[in-house]
């Protein structure tokens, strides 16, 4: 990528993205996709100031001098971005060309400068979030403060993840991840009360409490839903956040587990104890060896194994993590059978335990490169 490529603004733009001025919020995002920051005379990268592009486009047109970047919108061509190429010396000149409609192309092709729409920039696989996006450059103006933070919370989400944070959580999470945006409430702090939840959650199985157990659980989930949300949508996402987020997505079930075991074993009725302590070494070697598997599979190809194929992709839905786990303790606690629900999702996770290794033995076993789907 080009260094220290600055961000020039055209324009204005009154509106108010998730609770931010824009200037600022373009100011976070551009910087986060690469550029040295925000120069309103001089910044080699000229944009439309209510334009928001897909971070992919944005990563390319950085890359890029003399990217000149065309929409049509009601059947008129707009230049809304340019990347002012090397060793021109009309640069203002040129920078006064975007926002136009119908500009000269011929003029931005004699400067140098490559024109193209947002898909002759970006393809539309986004490896991160294991999800295909096409690239987009909207205009707040033009669609709407609302539909485009509702662009933007979609692509924040992975495309490939659990049932339940896939179904469930979009609609009340988009609300939740916008009020937390205006009233000015950081992913960290969300993530922290989702930490004191996991605590709650353990208290509450470790002593038999299993519908407000479950409440805490489920309200923890949905935070952990809301605070990478709220990073990626305000540009407020950091290597700490990151860390703080999945350090506690990966250690706490244990923990939950362990406590439900607890719960379960100290009330009379259900399955034999025998049955409640290998339900508890299956849950937890399986979660383990799981993980070890999703390891290896990256390790070897490069990739996560639930974007290999479309079956990996609709497994992960269900597979046995958190949510899926959670949902069959559920409905047990729902029936009055807590403790054949900590059986229930042992035979889960020994399941898919089996499934993920066979898929492991497969890809190993494949003629030619092993590469995944969603890249085609």
């Amino acid at each position: 990528m080009t260094k220290d490529v600055s961000l020039r603004l055209i324009g204005e733009a009154p509106q108010r993205l998730w609770g931010m001025e824009m200037a600022e919020w373009q100011r976070r995002a551009w910087t986060k996709a690469g550029a040295s920051g925000l120069d309103r005379d001089r910044g080699r990268l000229v944009l439309e100031a209510d334009r928001v592009l897909s971070p992919a486009l944005q990563r390319a047109l950085l890359a890029e001098p003399g990217a000149a970047l065309m929409v049509e919108e009601a059947g008129v061509r707009r230049l809304v971005a340019l990347h002012l190429p090397d060793g021109v010396t009309d640069d203002d000149a040129l920078a006064a060309m975007v926002g136009q409609d119908d500009p000269d192309a011929a003029r931005l092709s004699d400067a140098g400068c490559r024109v193209g729409g947002v898909t002759d920039f970006a393809g539309d696989y986004d490896a991160a979030l294991r999800k295909r996006e096409a690239p987009y450059a909207l205009s707040l103006g033009r669609a709407g403060t609302r539909a485009v933070e509702a662009r933007l919370f979609r692509g924040s989400y992975k495309g490939v993840t659990d049932l339940v944070t896939k179904y469930a959580w979009p609609w009340p999470a988009f609300h939740a991840t916008r009020a937390c945006a205006v009233l000015g409430i950081s992913p960290n702090t969300v993530t922290t009360a989702s930490l004191v939840l996991v605590g709650v959650a353990f208290w509450l199985f470790w002593t038999g409490a299993w519908l407000p157990g479950i409440v805490a659980a489920w309200a923890m989930t949905f935070l952990d839903t809301v605070d990478g949300k709220l990073a990626r949508t305000t540009m407020s996402y950091s290597r700490w956040g990151d860390i703080y987020d999945h350090g506690i997505d990966l250690i706490h079930p244990p923990f939950w587990y362990w406590a439900i075991w607890q719960g379960v074993s100290a009330q009379p009725g259900g399955p034999a104890q025998g049955w409640l302590d290998a339900a508890l070494a299956v849950i937890l070697a399986g979660y383990v060896l799981n993980r070890v598997e999703e390891g290896l599979f990256i390790k070897w190809f490069g990739f996560h194994i639930h974007v290999w194929r479309p079956l990996d992709s609709f497994a992960r839905e269900i597979t046995a993590r958190r949510n899926p786990n959670m949902v069959i303790f559920t409905v047990a606690v729902l029936l009055g059978a807590p403790g054949w629900g900590l059986v229930a999702v042992a035979g889960w996770t020994l399941f898919w335990l089996v499934f993920h290794a066979a898929r492991l033995g497969q890809a190993r076993a494949a003629r030619g490169t092993v590469t995944s789907w969603m890249e085609g």
